[in-house]
């Protein structure tokens, strides 16, 4: 089975491509520059900058400590991109050289209707949050601010025009405890879905899964509305034990908000 992924730098891009080449032929892995707005701190005054480039150091510390050892694979075709490059006629180009059996999305920006004409049902997408009841950017962020925390993990899904609402192939939470943190919760969810995403694709060329159709609405999130007050709330959340409470009650909760499981 040809693999291309499409993805970011960062050391958790890495890992997700490094769980695909031990597995699959990853044959091409295309990368795209992350938007610098995102760690933007100019439009704040002087107590949310610090704030913010704190929640930003610990993220960066966590993600050393749980993915800091990978690099992307070796002798595997490497093409970098600028941010909203993923979609130019220089993609499409070398996707059509490679002719994957399918192109793995994790971290790019959204990708054109146009792009995913050429590869009907080609495309899988790697969404770090539960759809469809959190859709779009920090979709594992938004859910401690609703007291929602059953609503972290990972879906994998058929990418579509319409973001994060293609048909489901599997859905995963994160293994978590107490002392976790709002870093290490993220990264599990990465590590444990590096680990699910080859088997998801093997079993998807095997038609031993099939994808199940999005049912319900929930929230779309974006990163313009994750403001300095909503971060601090979920810092808030935390300290006041919202881990602890949720785990009282994992079995209940998790009921209510059921999930797509094929692995």
């Amino acid at each position: 089975m040809k693999v291309v992924l499409l993805t970011s730098n960062s050391f958790r891009h890495k890992y997700i491509a490094n769980c695909l080449s031990k597995e699959l032929d990853l044959n091409l892995i295309i990368t795209e520059e992350k938007a610098n707005s995102i760690t933007d701190t100019s439009k704040y005054d002087l107590v949310d900058k610090e704030f913010i480039e704190d929640h930003f150091k610990k993220r960066t510390a966590s993600e050393m400590d749980f993915f800091g050892t990978y690099n992307f694979p070796e002798n595997i075709a490497i093409k970098e991109l600028p941010f909203k490059g993923i979609n130019s006629p220089n993609t499409e180009n070398l996707l059509k050289d490679a002719n994957p059996d399918y192109i793995v999305l994790f971290g790019t920006s959204i990708i054109s209707e146009s792009l995913l004409k050429e590869f009907p049902n080609r495309f899988i997408n790697l969404h770090l949050g539960l759809s469809p009841y959190y859709k779009g950017s920090a979709t594992n962020l938004f859910p401690y601010h609703y007291n929602e925390p059953e609503c972290i993990g990972a879906t994998f899904h058929i990418a579509t025009p319409k973001v994060d609402a293609g048909g489901i192939l599997n859905q995963m939470r994160p293994k978590i405890v107490v002392e976790d943190n709002l870093h290490s919760i993220g990264n599990k969810v990465i590590r444990e879905a590096g680990l699910m995403l080859p088997e998801i694709l093997k079993k998807l060329e095997k038609q031993e899964i099939k994808p199940v159709l999005q049912k319900g609405n929930g929230r779309i999130c974006r990163i313009k509305d994750l403001t300095s007050m909503v971060l601090g709330d979920i810092y808030n959340k935390f300290d006041e034990g919202i881990i602890a409470d949720y785990l009282d009650q994992k079995n209940k909760r998790d009921i209510k908000k059921p999930i797509i499981q094929n692995i």
